[in-house]
């Protein structure tokens, strides 16, 4: 079935979608130096 996704890609697809909404919560880099900087 094409349907059928394999193990292996199946969980690269969900780390994908893990890291990008993992990325979206995290502030940006230079907000995090600006950050300690006020800090």
């Amino acid at each position: 079935e094409r349907t059928y996704i394999p193990e292996g890609q199946r969980y690269s697809i969900q780390n994908t979608q893990v890291a990008f909404c993992f990325s979206e919560t995290i502030p940006a880099p230079t907000g995090k130096n600006e950050a300690q900087q006020k800090s």
